[in-house]
């Protein structure tokens, strides 16, 4: 008995079509086992090969937005570094007065025209450690930006390397996938659809190989009727 390979209706000796689908009937060739066994062979590895190439696009395509580069990529300024300097040489500034006071207070000199005179200097000292403490500011708050901008430049150039890495891939999987599936077409009328698997050419091969089906297309056909 035959049946259509697109639908598994019954057909007659005669139909040209299947009177169902209209799924062209195919002759098939005669084949020895030991041809219809490699054919088989060769279904069943690349189906295998599809299988894989299809698990690696599903992989690539997964992994491509973390590789995405934000639209506004955030880049840092050198206030955020300096302005706590600020506050430092506030601090720096008052602690240099109290060390000078207490010193001058531990002297015994309580003597007016000394008073005035060190008061000056503690002004004098005062301003020169807020100045020192603003120049160190000024000085490591670009170095601090321009290690972090670069960083994140290195960090967003890495992105972009992968990102490329992993379009080439698609692309070279998408050819290959296609190069396959064109390789597979040439079964399209000895095989349905139902059956272009791995595991379902393998039952056919097997069918083969033990003896129970003569050829591939009398084991396709043996498949078709024992689901």
């Amino acid at each position: 008995m035959k049946y259509c390979v697109n639908c598994h209706a019954e057909l007659r000796d005669s139909d040209d079509f299947c009177r169902k689908c209209g799924t062209k009937v195919v002759v098939h060739e005669a084949l020895t086992a030991e041809e219809s066994i490699e054919i088989a062979k060769s279904i069943e590895k690349k189906l295998r090969e599809l299988e894989e190439v299809n698990e690696e696009i599903s992989g690539c395509e997964r992994d491509l937005p973390r590789y995405t580069i934000p639209a506004n990529s955030p880049r840092h300024s050198a206030f955020k570094f300096f302005w706590p300097f600020l506050i430092y040489s506030q601090i720096a500034a008052l602690v240099v007065a109290l060390i000078a006071l207490f010193a001058f207070l531990g002297s015994g000199s309580l003597n007016t025209r000394y008073f005035e005179a060190f008061e000056s200097l503690v002004y004098l000292l005062a301003f020169i450690a807020e100045v020192v403490v603003l120049i160190i500011g000024g000085v490591y708050a670009p170095r601090k930006r321009n290690a972090l901008n670069a960083q994140l430049a290195e960090n967003e150039s890495n992105l972009i390397q992968k990102r490329y890495n992993i379009e080439s891939r698609l692309r070279e999987l998408e050819a290959r996938k296609n190069h396959i599936e064109f390789e597979l077409k040439k079964y399209d009328g000895h095989i349905p659809p139902s059956m272009r698997n791995v595991s379902s050419i393998k039952k056919v091969r097997q069918y083969i190989e033990y003896g129970d089906a003569r050829d591939f297309y009398e084991a396709v056909q043996m498949y078709q009727d024992n689901k």
